[in-house]
């Protein structure tokens, strides 16, 4: 300002720089923030020359065919921009200042903006003056002060978040009213401080703004006012990208282009950056990689980290890497901030040795890691459950210098805690205050989720103690993980207490503590005291919300109150809360589940009868119901009600009709039903063919199955493995075993990923054949290709040895159950027992039996009836009674 005259208040613009001015900093305006709006309608690519079509056509030129022109075609542009420059304008400075960064990361912005800071050699005023002026004089030289002190004392109002969208305008009003040249540097100045604007009171969107107020100049008599410079485009491309519309980058870019301004790594980097906003990261590889010759322009470090971090936000690791590899070749060294990027991908794929490797790189090259670096680092060691690796990265930070913040200490130990190792997290949090860091609510919040989950109740009470002893004030989220950890554990009198605590603390419960406690008294089936702590809720003020009502209507209907849940339900209605049936079919769907059909049905009609419209969940719900306690023909008339109310069954109506009667063997009229519904238009689904298959199978119509199955694979319907397995069990139950063992070869053939199920049916098709070892290869199998027996699976191979008389084999094989960790269960004790009992080994069945008693399992009544017949005084196993363990023998023997 002190280049030109000071204002006289007889000045015609002085009141228009006193508005702009404002009032003093202690009077402006602080209102409240507003996030940035995604659309920016004030954007607009119509303006002369900025059309994103032919901007993208002009990119072709180098993108694409053509582009072995695009040279002469860009220094012809250059040279008719040479020919309309003043010589003024040829002898001012090089054009360019305050241009904003092209990268998010803070280190970037302040390197790129002292790479682009003006230089410009030391000159009187008077020549400044004349350095800035256009071909397009004003008639009389005294307003240009007070339009460029306007202008100036609008950035600065930009600047302290006081100037609004109306002033702007008002401004560029009285700019273009008038037929002088505004001097670029100042507008830059203007424009670059809307493009870091953060959202205000006065102005929500600082970079849409700059837009669309450089349209408003570029049109008409505006062209006049201003010559836009490389700078200027730099700036409004990069305003794009932060207001959310990259596709108007490319437009400012192809623009400069057309007016043959000489391009820098700046303005390229912009194009990038919006390029890989718009999720073309593969053009901005291409022009990266390819096209930099053509355009004259050099890319930096910067250049590379935006696209590297391009390709990680598309999933593109593997290009990303190549990228990074690739611009070491070339000469360009990455910087701390792509190390970090590429470590931190890595480290979130699992690959640890990968971004170990790239880690001792960066050391290696004198690049000191960060705290975000050695964060992505540990955090990846952590969750992938290498501790020892992490704590060493941990040391190794501390010994490079590297501070650990609060998001560090709380990522290590978050991690930690997940995995069940709450006290190698506590010794971290310990650490922190000896560190200079204190712990606050997010590190507490993830000691008392550890000690929740690891059921460490006085560990987790003697934290929140000291919490609070330390003047760290809890917030919901800490009074949320007690009240729920009490409630789950059924403490409800200290859930209670935390109300009262939460208070003290200044802290009011809301729906989520209400919430938490009333849910666990529901389930406790004590509805009296959930009800009472519901209306302290409203006494409260705290206004419910449809969970908490549909907790409660729950939690009446299983304890039988009825009454009582169509009460709730009419009040939430009343409050609006119930809005569609997400409220009404979990009621529905519980009873049903329950087996009480009957009062689902009531339930349905009563909230038909308040003015609800069911949909077809509901309907479907209430028809699932009927078919599980075996009555079709009430579902069926639960469907000719929803079509009578215009609604249409989908898939999953007919899927449950069809289930429903396979289940009860009407197989015949499951057929029918599956015709009507493709003649109805519902499509078939896998899950339908399923049921019919496993329904023709379990009649015993194999033929009839087998030509549905063909139909469903020559439909194009997808078969996955469930399918075939039901086809496979459908064979070997019906005597069809050489069939499925060919189907299977088949499968193995076409490489179709089996399951352990499939390889069970198989194991069972083998030993039915007497082919024993061919079963033991398919045993074997499991494990080889990745999976793992299960119980049914040891049931099927012990049973087998012990009915091929192979005991030896039969008690290794129990054995090696044991030790897989695969906890025998009470099912297959009494079936080993009763299978030996059958062959007359009656040493081995007590053996097996003294093991159900071990472990604390009781006998089936087909285990206890066999016993008591084949060691009765009549039994066949009578004279070996005494070998039974003393709780297992017949009365008989103490007579």
């Amino acid at each position: 300002s002190s280049e030109w005259p000071p204002l006289s208040s007889h000045d015609p613009d002085s009141r228009l720089v006193s508005r702009l001015q404002g009032p003093s900093p202690a009077a402006r305006p602080t209102g409240p923030r507003r996030r940035r709006c995604a659309a920016v309608p004030a954007l607009s690519s119509r303006a002369p020359g900025l059309g994103a079509s032919s901007s993208l056509r002009l990119l072709s030129a180098f993108g694409g065919g053509g582009g072995d022109r695009f040279p002469e075609r860009l220094a012809g542009a250059r040279a008719r921009r040479a020919s309309q420059v003043t010589p003024l304008e040829r002898g001012a400075p090089h054009q360019g200042t305050h241009a904003l960064s092209a990268s998010p990361e803070p280190e970037i912005r302040g390197t790129w903006r002292a790479e682009l800071r003006w230089r410009r050699p030391a000159m009187s005023t008077a020549r400044l003056s004349s350095t800035f002026t256009s071909s397009f004089k004003a008639p009389s030289r005294k307003p240009r002060a007070p339009r460029l002190a306007a202008l100036a004392a609008a950035t600065e109002r930009v600047r302290a978040g006081t100037l609004s969208r109306q002033d702007a305008h008002h401004l560029f009003d009285e700019l273009l009213s008038q037929a002088a040249t505004v001097p670029v540097r100042t507008l830059n100045n203007f424009l670059a401080a809307l493009a870091r604007a953060p959202p205000s009171a006065a102005c929500g969107d600082g970079p849409a703004l700059a837009v669309t107020l450089f349209n408003r100049m570029s049109r008409g008599a505006g062209a006049r006012v201003v010559s836009p410079t490389l700078c200027t485009y730099s700036i409004l491309m990069d305003c794009c990208c932060r207001a959310g519309r990259p596709d108007l980058v490319v437009a400012f870019f192809g623009h400069l282009l057309r007016l043959g301004l000489r391009l820098e790594v700046i303005s390229f980097s912009n194009l990038l950056k919006g390029l890989c906003q718009a999720k073309r990261t593969n053009e901005a590889v291409d022009l990266l990689l390819h096209r930099t010759p053509e355009l004259d322009c050099v890319p930096n470090v910067f250049s590379y980290s935006i696209v590297i971090n391009g390709c990680f936000k598309e999933g593109e690791v593997d290009k990303a890497c190549n990228l990074f590899h690739g611009m070491i070749q070339l000469g360009v060294q990455p910087n701390v901030v792509i190390y970090t990027s590429i470590i931190d991908a890595l480290s979130k794929c699992g690959a640890m040795d990968k971004a170990e490797v790239v880690f001792r790189q960066m050391v290696d090259k004198g690049i000191g890691p960060d705290v975000m670096t050695c964060t992505s680092l540990i955090h990846g060691y952590s969750i992938s459950g290498r501790w020892k690796a992490a704590v060493r990265v941990f040391k190794e930070m501390i010994s490079l210098g590297v501070v650990p913040n609060a998001v560090m200490w709380n990522s290590f130990m978050d991690s930690l805690c997940k995995h069940r190792r709450t006290k190698e997290a506590r010794v971290i949090f310990d650490s922190m205050a000896a560190k200079g860091q204190k712990p606050d609510t997010v590190s507490y919040s993830i000691m008392l989720n550890g000690y929740v989950k690891e059921g460490c109740f006085d560990d987790m009470t003697g934290l929140f103690n000291s919490m609070l002893q330390n003047g760290v004030v809890p917030n919901h989220h800490i009074f949320n993980i007690l009240i729920n950890a009490y409630a789950k554990r059924g403490l409800m009198d200290e859930a209670m207490h935390m109300f009262e605590v939460m208070r003290q603390q200044g802290v009011n419960p809301d729906v989520v503590d209400y919430l938490v406690v009333i849910d666990s008294l529901c389930k406790m089936g004590r509805m009296d005291a959930a009800l009472d702590k519901f209306n302290q809720m409203v006494n409260q003020g705290v206004s419910p919300n449809i969970v908490v009502y549909r907790c409660l209507v729950l939690g009446s209907c299983s304890h039988g109150d009825f009454v009582k849940a169509k009460e709730l339900i009419s009040e939430a209605v009343n409050r609006g809360l119930c809005s569609n049936s997400a409220f009404f079919y979990p009621v529905i769907n519980d009873l049903c589940k329950e087996g009480k059909v009957k009062e689902a049905q009531d339930m349905f009609d009563f909230i038909v009868g308040i003015g609800q419209q069911p949909d077809v969940i509901m309907y479907t719900s209430l028809m699932d119901g009927y078919c599980l306690v075996g009555k079709v023909e009430e579902a069926l008339r639960v469907l000719d009600a929803m079509k009578s109310a215009g609604l249409q069954p989908d898939a999953i109506t007919y899927g449950i009709l069809l289930n429903g009667y396979c289940k009860i063997g009407r197989i015949t009229d499951g057929l029918s039903l599956f015709m009507e519904m493709s003649l109805s238009g519902v499509k078939p689904t896998t899950i339908m063919y399923n049921i019919i298959l496993d329904g023709l199978f379990c009649s015993g119509r194999t033929v009839s199955a087998k030509e549905k199955f063909d139909t469903m694979i020559e439909s194009g319907i997808p078969v996955g493995i469930d399918t075939y397995n039901i086809v496979l069990s459908g064979l070997c139950k019906n005597n069809c075993t050489d069939e499925a063992i060919e189907l299977f070869k088949k499968l193995r053939a076409m490489n179709v990923k089996i399951d352990v199920i499939t390889l069970n049916t198989m194991i069972s098709a083998m030993f039915k054949t007497r082919r024993i070892e061919e079963a033991k290869d398919l045993f074997a199998t499991i494990s080889a290709i990745g999976l793992v027996p299960s119980v049914v699976t040891y049931i099927l191979m012990i049973t087998n040895f012990i009915k091929e008389g192979l005991l030896a084999e039969a008690d290794d094989m129990f054995l090696a159950m044991e030790k897989a960790g695969c906890a025998p269960n009470s099912s297959l004790l009494n079936q080993v027992v009763r299978v030996l009992l059958e062959k007359g080994a009656a040493v081995q069945a007590a053996t097996y039996l003294a093991k159900i008693d071990a472990k604390h399992l009781s006998l089936e009544a087909s285990t206890v009836s066999l016993i008591i017949s084949l060691f009765s005084r009549k039994g066949e196993l009578w004279e070996h009674v005494k070998l039974l363990p003393v709780k297992y023998q017949p009365p008989e023997m103490f007579d």
